[in-house]
């Protein structure tokens, strides 16, 4: 038997550079239809939100009706965007099954192959759903596929937390995970998350796509075969600006690098690049003019190999500037106050207390209650800080030198 997975399809949000809101959902449609699968397996965040439902109704719909005439069965499991979706789609449609509505598992046989699956029973669950799991749905003449939508590694989330130890006590073959958008295998538990198919932001890094499954003898099954599907990819490079002295030097070397890039990841296809601008920095050039000046000059692009590649205007800045604090704090003026300041470990110490204390109340103001946050680790806050500091003497230097 041929099972295609994938999970956090998404259908209603659009990825920056996808056609549509509904474009990998056709792609696995045709993926499903090229490779003659039996099953196609959905682990949870098929649709965005209810608000997108209307938009993607008829795709959804459309693509479910195209692998039923086909002959390819669909099997999936609610997560926490569209655990309220499924139930209405499902007297739409005879041409998918959602295992486990309303937080109860359920299991479906087709062929030699018994599938497992718990949906979400509302947008949070901060139960590990595994803990009720029903060890007599387990067929000892069957192989065994779970589908969950889960939060993996931890025991505190809002999203059905789950640990290494309950996958592998439940004694089933192979997991398909969905609500981490990065693919790969989990621990040493035969669990994989599918990822998203299409990448939907800039943070979703490396190749997405699906996972192939197939049993082998009726008994087991084969190690899991990922197989690319999105048209396009993003990715870092790291670009060491030490011993640059000028724009046109950094910009020469952006374009090395975005070619290195190119020839070590052996790629075809469309390529987003952001820089992570590492080493010495000249404190007279400034990052952030010299991205503005590429950025209007056009796109800044390279082609060769295959690949066209496009540098994202936002980039990463982990450089340190080329700035002498021990000779700077002999002196004296504001610039050398403040480079006795961030020498001093007592005083870098109490700035960044005062960059936690700020950082918690931005998080626990009513503005931002909506969005997820995480406190700064007094070492994260002392970094910030030194950061903030050095920016600082960068602009008074470049100041002093505009004076003379």
């Amino acid at each position: 038997m041929k099972i295609l997975a994938c999970a956090d399809i998404h259908m209603g949000r659009k990825p920056e550079f996808a056609q549509s809101g509904h474009s990998s959902w056709d792609a696995i449609v045709e993926k499903a239809l090229s490779l003659a699968v039996d099953v196609v397996v959905l682990a949870g965040d098929v649709v965005e939100q209810e608000k997108a439902w209307l938009s993607v109704y008829g795709p959804l719909l459309k693509g479910l009706q195209t692998l039923k005439e086909a002959g390819i069965r669909v099997v999936g499991v609610g997560g926490n965007h569209d655990w309220n979706i499924f139930p209405s789609l499902v007297q739409d449609s005879d041409a998918i099954t959602i295992l486990g509505l309303g937080g109860k598992w359920e299991s479906l046989d087709i062929g030699c192959v018994r599938f497992l699956g718990w949906s979400f029973p509302s947008s949070h669950e901060k139960e590990n759903p595994l803990k009720k799991f029903p060890s007599d749905l387990l067929n000892p003449s069957l192989i065994h596929l779970g589908l969950l939508h889960a939060d993996y590694g931890t025991a505190l989330s809002a999203y059905a937390p789950v640990q290494e130890q309950d996958l592998i006590r439940s004694k089933v073959e192979l997991w398909m995970l969905g609500h981490i958008h990065k693919r790969g295998k989990v621990g040493q538990a035969q669990a994989y998350y599918c990822g998203s198919p299409y990448a939907l932001d800039v943070n979703e890094m490396g190749e997405h796509g699906v996972y192939l499954l197939e049993t082998e003898g009726d008994l087991h099954f084969k190690p899991p075969l990922f197989i690319p599907l999105c048209p396009y990819r993003y990715e870092t490079f790291i670009v060491d600006v030490s011993g640059i002295e000028d724009a046109d030097g950094i910009q020469k070397h952006l374009t090395k690098s975005i070619r290195n890039c190119i020839h070590e990841l052996k790629y075809e296809g469309t390529l987003y690049v952001k820089a992570v601008f590492t080493g010495t920095l000249n404190p007279s050039l400034n990052l952030g003019q010299v991205m503005q000046k590429i950025g209007d000059d056009d796109a800044f692009f390279i082609e060769e190999q295959g690949v066209v590649a496009y540098l994202l205007d936002r980039y990463e800045d982990q450089t340190e500037l080329a700035i002498d604090l021990h000779q700077l704090s002999k002196g004296s003026g504001p610039d050398a106050m403040l480079a006795k300041k961030l020498l001093d470990p007592v005083q870098l110490d109490r700035l960044a207390r005062q960059y936690q204390s700020l950082n918690e109340e931005s998080c626990n103001s009513s503005a931002y209650s909506r969005l997820d946050s995480s406190s700064l680790s007094l070492e994260e806050a002392a970094n910030l800080a030194r950061q903030a500091g050095m920016r600082l003497l960068q602009a008074m230097i470049v100041q002093k030198q505009g004076e003379r």
